[in-house]
């Protein structure tokens, strides 16, 4: 009889010690450790300033709309930029032109030759940035989530540091030079209310 309570005493010694040894963490605790350490920040500074600065493929937006009009597969292939098939795609583009009005984050611009175009530079989200660029592929990341994430390093970049000290030294009535992304398709007949994505916004 002693025995049969001595087993129990020992499973029950073991069971305790296994389950003081064994713990359960969050889901999200779990991810957090397995993620990467990867330096998303640094990645999206070197794609900005080394290559989307720099990139000398940007064309004048008044060009892209007649060749769009005239020719829409060569313009979508020399210079636009998609991840899957379809008849959209985003490219970079760069013009100049006066402020009209600022409201919200919104310049209404009166663009040199394409009548009035405007520049959001409030809610730079999503992906047009990454995409225009042509500069960062699927294949480089393991997971979309890593892909997204470069996505939103390269937003904050601009809409945190770039855009703000030009900003303060711009106003209505002046004239600026920008760069930025815009998405257009094949289908696309009116190129009325274009919604530009800045990269850059100069004063001139």
């Amino acid at each position: 009889m002693k025995k049969k309570y001595a087993y129990i005493l020992v499973i029950l010694i073991v069971a305790f010690l296994g389950y003081q040894s064994v713990y359960f963490k969050k889901l999200s605790v779990v991810k957090e450790s397995k993620k990467e350490n990867f330096d998303f920040k640094a990645y999206a500074d070197s794609i900005y300033y080394k290559g989307i600065l720099k990139s000398k493929k940007n064309i004048h937006l008044n060009d892209l709309i007649a060749l769009v009009q005239t020719n829409p597969e060569t313009a979508f292939k020399n210079h636009g930029n998609r991840l899957g098939i379809g008849n959209s795609a985003y490219f970079m583009i760069k013009s100049t032109g006066k402020i009209l009005d600022i409201k919200d984050g919104i310049y209404t611009i009166a663009d040199e030759k394409n009548g009035i175009v405007y520049i959001d530079t409030k809610y730079i989200f999503g992906n047009a940035i990454r995409d225009a660029s042509g500069l960062v592929k699927l294949t480089d990341f393991k997971t979309n989530a890593q892909f997204n994430k470069v996505s939103e390093s390269l937003n904050d970049i601009i809409r945190n540091e770039v855009l703000p000290k030009e900003i303060k030294k711009v106003k209505i009535g002046d004239s600026i030079s920008f760069t930025g992304a815009i998405k257009l398709s094949k289908k696309q007949n009116l190129f009325k209310d274009i919604t530009i994505t800045p990269s850059q916004i100069k004063l001139q």
